[in-house]
């Protein structure tokens, strides 16, 4: 079974000055309303972009007010359910069992595979939403995501554009040292020495080369190394100066956490542009390979919902 993971962005909505606008007032447009009507409105129908050889179109679509007991307005949130796939090259679709080939794929035809998403925005003026995209193994859609969106506000403003940022908070990252359980760390290096490439026997000067340092169950790690780790996080600190290595150049720094039932991790790489993906293969119900688009929903609610709390925007 493939993983399936969910990763959050941040997204603001700016013009050409960098001026951020209110996301509930965006010349008088709410976003998520704004988004809601485009996607409802071509539900099913497969848009072709003959620049990237992709076909997309809107599965399933549900928008929601959340309220509190005192049946105030929390936060809304647009759910979208995805179809793409990119066509361009022949290929033979083999049984992976009996190894015969059931079909020759054309260069028109394209493996079409659904994935999630979803936009939250708290109820206020707020000029930051946050974004969920669902990933399934190597395969996502955030690439797709950021070009549709900028379509979208374009459609209000021309000068508009939609930025993602990859977001982890401050709080959130106090709270996951605190209460997560760091099951390893990992120290990725892009390329080789020369005499280490000699030592392994392979090809001096490539840069396709990775090589990773692992430590599993990293015991006091946290600890000791609690307030650099957060320095990094405020922007005081390269990622790469938490942990030195005299014969390792430390291109990336990974940790690997355990949450209750989930595993998130963390790249520090980037002064305070922390990327986490989430797996959350086993809290999905899974039918013929993709989790479902309600238990999907499920899971985006919920983690939507720890970030909004991170940032302060709902208690």
């Amino acid at each position: 079974m493939k993983l399936v993971g969910l990763t959050a962005y941040g997204i603001e909505i700016r013009n050409e000055e960098h001026n951020n606008f209110e996301l509930h007032n965006i010349y008088g447009v709410s976003l998520l309303d704004h988004f809601y009507g485009i996607a409802n409105a071509a539900i099913d129908e497969y848009n072709r972009d003959r620049t990237t050889e992709n076909i997309f179109a809107y599965n399933d679509v549900d928008f929601q007010t959340v309220r509190n007991d005192a049946e105030q307005d929390v936060y809304q949130i647009l759910y979208l359910r995805i179809k793409t796939g990119d066509y361009g090259e022949e290929s033979e679709i083999v049984n992976s069992e009996t190894g015969e080939i059931t079909h020759n794929k054309s260069v028109e035809e394209a493996d079409v595979l659904p994935f999630g998403c979803c936009v939250i925005v708290p109820c206020g003026e707020y000029t930051e939403g946050i974004v969920l995209v669902q990933s399934l193994g190597r395969n996502g859609i955030t690439g797709i995501i950021k070009k549709k969106f900028n379509e979208y506000v374009r459609q209000l403003d021309g000068q508009l554009r939609a930025v993602l940022n990859p977001i982890v908070p401050r709080g959130y990252m106090e709270r996951l040292l605190a209460h997560g359980v760091l099951k390893s760390i990992r120290l990725i290096s892009y390329g080789i020495p020369d005499d280490a490439a000699d030592r392994y026997g392979v090809d001096r000067g490539t840069s396709k080369v990775i090589r990773e340092r692992v430590i599993r169950k990293p015991i006091g790690f946290v600890h000791n190394k609690y307030n650099q780790i957060m320095e990094c996080v405020r922007g005081e600190r390269a990622y790469n100066s938490i942990v030195e290595l005299d014969d390792f150049e430390i291109d990336d720094f990974k940790m690997e956490f355990s949450v209750g039932k989930r595993d998130k991790t963390i790249s520090l790489k980037g002064l305070n542009q922390l990327v986490v993906n989430e797996d959350i293969t086993n809290l999905v119900v899974i039918e013929n390979g993709h989790p479902t688009f309600e238990s999907l929903c499920m899971v985006m609610q919920e983690t939507g919902e720890e970030y909004l709390r991170a940032k302060g925007a709902i208690e």
